[in-house]
């Protein structure tokens, strides 16, 4: 007996599923890399929040302290004083944060009657180019 085996079919078969194969590796590695790409932008972005509301927790310990011991709170850089209270505003890496509070009343309690994160708005950032509207 005599056989003959034929490998076109198989040949072509294996290559597709080599391709297959090749073309799933590739999408893998690229969305591996997006979400780490990600993930490091996230982490920025978050690290830059917490501080912020760090800094802006900070400014209202101290001025609790200052009132708390009948005194009044020195103003610097980042602290004004406003219309009945206190304004504390801060910058860093495209977020901003603004925090005010009344001065304290005859007990000693103040209000806080502010607390803003935000973002700056930037022009040049690709994030506002997503949609442009109609």
């Amino acid at each position: 007996m005599n056989h003959k085996t034929r490998l076109g079919p198989i040949a072509i078969f294996l290559a597709v599923v080599v391709m297959v194969i090749t073309t799933m590796a590739l999408l893998t590695l690229a969305t591996s890399n997006a979400d780490r790409t990600m993930a490091g932008r996230f982490a920025s972005i978050t690290q830059t929040r917490y501080q912020l509301e760090s800094d802006g927790e900070h400014f209202i310990s101290e001025a609790a302290e200052a009132y708390a011991g009948g005194g009044a709170y020195a103003p610097g850089d980042s602290v004004t004083v406003t219309d009945g209270g206190l304004s504390f505003y801060e910058e860093l890496n495209g977020y901003s944060i603004t925090v005010e509070i009344s001065t304290p009343d005859a007990e000693g309690n103040y209000e806080l009657r502010k607390w803003k994160l935000s973002k700056l708005w930037n022009s040049k950032d690709p994030t506002s180019e997503i949609w442009q509207g109609f």
